[in-house]
């Protein structure tokens, strides 16, 4: 028992140090198309239309955000926050945030406005 518990802190622990590039290719390998579509519609506000509407992937958004300065390697809670939002809050721990922890944070560290979390449930 001991053994699978070390395992699982092993594998928090490579997500942790996976490099920046690697997490951001892997998390967009595992959204879909809806949540592409989800992630352009809370994006803006912080990334023009135009370049949104161009976003075919997942990837292309982050690359936006990075652009932007909304995503960096030392702060990826907006990330986080997105995907909590858009409920792929399995893709989390690639970021090093639990569930509870973007919980705890979104009253303070909030960036996409509640009218745009609470439509894009809609989709």
């Amino acid at each position: 028992m001991t053994s699978q518990g070390q395992n699982l802190n092993s594998s928090s622990d490579d997500n942790c140090t996976m490099d920046f590039r690697q997490k951001l290719l892997f998390i967009d390998s595992h959204l879909g198309d809806q949540d592409v579509e989800r992630l352009r519609f809370l994006c803006r506000d912080c990334v023009s239309h135009k370049k949104l509407e161009k976003s075919s992937s997942a990837l292309e958004i982050f690359d936006h955000l990075l652009a932007e300065d909304l995503l960096r390697e030392e702060d990826s809670f907006f990330l986080a926050e997105l995907l909590y939002i858009i409920k792929q809050k399995s893709l989390l721990c690639h970021l090093c945030y639990t569930k509870e922890q973007v919980e705890s944070l979104l009253p303070a560290r909030r960036r996409v406005s509640l009218f745009r979390t609470c439509r894009s449930s809609t989709f």
